[in-house]
């Protein structure tokens, strides 16, 4: 599959919806970043500008530097067979918008942990070193506690 994240979350869930702005204006945070960090960010599909809309947060690398595109809607168009939760990833295969990708995860890991988890082929301490100094940087610390788990079954609240 290549170098990949995956992450699930409730859309449905209060805890998501309540921070669904904070999470937009944290998501263009991170996208204004990695543009002064010199990362060529664009939109899904490679081209144009990263889209942080009402209910849309979705972009890619640039050019020869996009892969898949990493999408987070607040209103998915369809939840996972496996229950409330809809399950995701983006194939980054380690280019530079890797750092925004991973840098938004995490930023919407920490704000609501039991509603949106996150998971990489990516090792925690050492491929997750950026994203975690990106979010030092611009929200504070994130701490230090491995949160990839599994994210085929969901967030931890649909697993309890």
């Amino acid at each position: 599959m290549g170098y990949t994240h995956s992450f699930a979350y409730t859309p449905q869930a209060e805890t998501f919806r309540s921070n669904w702005l904070q999470l937009r204006l944290d998501a263009a945070a991170v996208v204004d970043f990695a543009k002064k960090s010199g990362v060529a960010l664009a939109g899904p599909d490679g081209t144009g500008a990263p889209v942080i809309s009402e209910d849309l947060i979705a972009f890619n690398g640039r050019g020869d530097g996009a892969c898949e595109h990493f999408r987070l809607e607040l209103t998915p168009r369809r939840l996972s067979q496996s229950g409330p939760f809809v399950w995701s990833f983006t194939k980054t295969a380690g280019l530079p918008y890797d750092m925004a990708v991973t840098a938004v995860l995490l930023r919407a890991h920490t704000l609501m942990p039991e509603v949106f988890a996150i998971n990489s082929n990516g090792d925690w301490n050492e491929d997750w070193q950026e994203a975690r100094a990106i979010h030092q940087a611009l929200f504070g610390d994130p701490g230090t506690a491995d949160p990839l788990t599994d994210t085929t079954v969901g967030p931890a609240a649909v697993r309890s």
